[in-house]
């Protein structure tokens, strides 16, 4: 209660400096009008007003990335609502609707980059940490759509799609480089070039290179001589480098991108040598795809796309020997859609995606023995089609469904209704309905290693869920827009990590069936005076229905608040408070419910090219630990504490 106290002095103590000064300052905020107004595609593959979208959706923009100052995907979804994280010292984890597995890599959300689906394909993994390998500068606004996804995406879009619009070269306009400085020895450096040639050709690039050497890390779970007392001495470091590119003429376009990230490993994951040097990650993602879409009458437009993907990880870890796993995945495929309004008051959007997935390779290995080597191809047909009908003046039905076909497994057919009503002009209600499924991975299925007493899975099912939505979007007042959300979603045969108690090897095992009930409530306000706020709260309720036990990595509540405003003449402020209650814990102990708080002061851009800024993470140093998985020996994994990141972003 001290901290919040704490926060809210502070908040309002500078908040006054900002009424009033509506100058150049904040230039690039945009109004409610126009945040409601952005058309985004992630939910019907083609751009639609938030209000018209047969889902639950957020839009961040690149404005509020700036003035945030968010560093990465990970920090952006943890202002969500609904929406929560977890971090074991190697990778983050998202959570949603109550629904978060350690270490699942976030198998259960779609994660995509203008359009391109970029879950690799051994662990169907959607990493939101460093190891995505985008710079939020060159990001012109994220979409972020609740529930089931399927009816159009097929596997993984489970509880979310995610996708992240670049800025074009045009929005860019010439060279920008930046460069962040910060606690842990944290050096980034990163530029962007983007331009529109008079010829019609736009073309924008953007590259990262980061070097974080972090914190020693003590552990008492490891407490003792022979590990050091329980103290990881540097091996909370993170190397990252990346690029994105695009190049666009008329109706093509040409996307590629690249990203690598090595991480040290401090916990001891399973069971590994605790404090040795060599325990590492990398993480490697690359793909390039080619996209024609074309209006070519008033009421019919075709997209036609084509691309190649590529993903290597790589693991070290020291037992009685060094061991090392490696996966390779590479992928390409294709996919045609047709949109076409058959009437003023229907539209047909249908399409279909082949991929053949040409490597996907798992081995395990120590110098004198190979523990595990397969090679996995596989190939998926999939055709959708949907259907949006516009009723009456107010009303309008859509319905869709989806046929994926693996050739390693049955058909899935994944439906989706909703009905979208505007009583008045201020008002909206949407009632949604969908199914969505996740096949088994490579990695769950295929899986042995004797020495870590790990067996493969036999009768492995897919994962399936079904939701059901009631959604009231009120426009309250010229600045203020708020929605309310309830919903309830069924998963059966839930993947996780079971233990056989004959021979007490763990495997990969069908182990529950998931109920959640929830309630989310947000609220956001933009006002003339560049005052911008935001407050949503989430209550979670997933519990497993043969046991009635609730679930783990699971907060029933989440509470979170942002404001961002001018701040004396040259400076702005961006700050976030975020508040959650307690996590069971994979061995049924529960984490301590924390308050997380965050600002970040930026200036106007001095001489028009020279901005700074100062981000304070954690701003009252709070205490506080996510749960970590089976894999470790620590129920919970400590967070940093108060850290900060000075950045110098030029623009010629």
């Amino acid at each position: 209660m001290q901290i919040i106290v704490k926060y809210l002095l502070l908040t309002f103590l500078l908040i006054p400096n900002a009424i009033g000064q509506s100058d150049d300052l904040l230039a690039s905020s945009i109004s409610l009008d126009s945040l409601l107004n952005i058309k985004i595609s992630a939910a019907s593959k083609y751009l639609q007003k938030t209000s018209d979208i047969p889902a639950s959706v957020t839009v961040i923009t690149s404005d509020e990335i700036s003035k945030f100052g968010y560093q990465n995907l990970s920090e952006v979804l943890q202002s969500i609502r609904g929406f929560y994280i977890s971090y074991d010292r190697n990778y983050s984890y998202l959570g949603v609707r109550g629904f978060s597995r350690p270490t699942d890599y976030n198998n259960r959300i779609l994660l995509m980059l203008n359009g391109h689906s970029i879950n690799e394909n051994i662990y169907g993994s959607a990493s939101i940490g460093t190891e995505l390998g985008i710079n939020l500068k060159s990001v012109d606004r994220i979409e972020i759509v609740r529930g089931p996804g399927s009816a159009l995406f097929g596997s993984n879009a489970m509880f979310a799609v995610i996708n992240i619009i670049t800025k074009n070269g045009n929005a860019i306009d010439g060279l920008q480089v930046d460069a962040d400085i910060g606690s842990y020895r944290n050096i980034k450096a990163s530029s962007r070039y983007g331009k529109l040639f008079a010829n019609g050709l736009d073309f924008s690039f953007s590259g990262t290179i980061g070097d974080i050497k972090g914190e020693d890390q003590f552990y008492p779970e490891y407490d003792s001589p022979v590990n050091n007392y329980g103290i990881a001495n540097n091996l909370d470091w993170d190397k990252f480098a990346s690029f994105t590119s695009t190049l666009s003429y008329n109706n093509l376009s040409l996307l590629g991108k690249f990203s690598s990230r090595k991480k040290g490993i401090p916990t001891g994951a399973y069971d590994i040598v605790f404090n040795d040097p060599d325990a590492y990650t990398l993480d490697e993602y690359k793909f390039i795809e080619l996209k024609y879409e074309n209006e070519f009458d008033i009421d019919k437009t075709v997209l036609l796309r084509a691309y190649y993907d590529n993903y290597t990880y790589k693991g070290t870890y020291k037992y009685d020997l060094i061991a090392y796993d490696e996966s390779k995945g590479s992928w390409f495929g294709g996919e045609v859609q047709f949109c076409w309004d058959l009437t003023t008051s229907n539209r047909i959007i249908a399409g279909s995606e082949y991929k053949n997935y040409t490597l996907a390779i798992f081995k395990y290995w120590n110098p004198n023995t190979i523990f595990f080597d397969g090679n996995f191809p596989s190939s998926l047909t999939s055709f959708y089609l949907q259907n949006e009908h516009q009723a009456t003046d107010n009303l309008s039905l859509t319905l869709g469904i989806r046929f994926d076909k693996y050739s390693i497994f049955k058909m899935f057919t994944s439906p989706r209704g909703a009905i979208i009503y505007q009583p008045a002009k201020s008002s909206t209600l949407k009632f949604l309905y969908g199914e969505a499924f996740r096949i088994p991975n490579v990695y769950e299925i295929n899986y042995h290693d004797p020495y870590s007493e790990f067996k493969r899975s036999d009768n492995l099912k897919s994962e399936k869920i079904a939701t059901s939505e009631l959604i009231w979007e009120q426009r309250m007042s010229d600045e203020t827009f708020s929605t309310i959300s309830l919903y309830r979603y069924d998963m059966k045969n839930l993947i996780d990590i079971k233990i056989d108690t004959t021979d007490s090897f763990k495997y990969f095992g069908n182990v529950d069936n998931i109920r959640a009930i929830g309630l989310e409530v947000g609220i956001n306000t933009r006002t003339e005076q560049d005052l911008n706020y935001y407050i949503n709260y989430s209550l979670q309720s997933t519990k497993k229905l043969e046991t009635d036990e609730k679930l783990t990595n699971s907060p029933e509540h989440l509470i979170k608040f942002g404001i961002n405003f001018p701040l004396f003449e040259y400076f702005y402020a961006g700050t976030e408070v975020q508040w959650e209650t307690e996590r069971l814990t994979v061995y049924s102990t529960k984490t301590e419910p924390f308050l997380l708080s965050n600002l970040n002061i930026k200036t106007k851009p001095l001489f028009n090219r020279l901005t700074v800024s100062f981000l304070v993470r954690n701003l009252f140093d709070a205490d506080y630990k996510y749960p970590g998985g089976f894999e470790h020996r620590q129920a919970g994994i400590k967070q940093n504490g108060r850290n900060y990141i000075a950045s110098l972003e030029y623009k010629f």
